[in-house]
């Protein structure tokens, strides 16, 4: 393990809620207050925000959803 590392979990016990600005125990993966989910400590002892794979699923199949009915609408034959 690096220096960096050690000095890093030494020095921050908790981290802070991206979204409310609580301090929180440092291996929760929810935060008690605004009960967003969180994920590892940054540098500065910051939580880092999930990603929300959600959305991402919902973006794609909104995409692909738009691109069948162009097609269908304007390019079958």
């Amino acid at each position: 393990m690096s220096n960096k590392m050690k000095k890093n979990d030494e020095t921050y016990s908790s981290k802070k809620c991206p979204e409310c600005l609580t301090h929180i125990p440092a291996d929760a993966v929810v935060c008690p207050s605004c009960k967003r989910r969180i994920g590892k400590r940054s540098d500065t002892g910051m939580a880092k925000k999930a990603i929300n794979w959600k959305s991402y699923i919902m973006l794609i199949i909104s995409w692909a959803a738009l691109a069948f009915y162009i097609w269908w609408a304007f390019f079958r034959e």
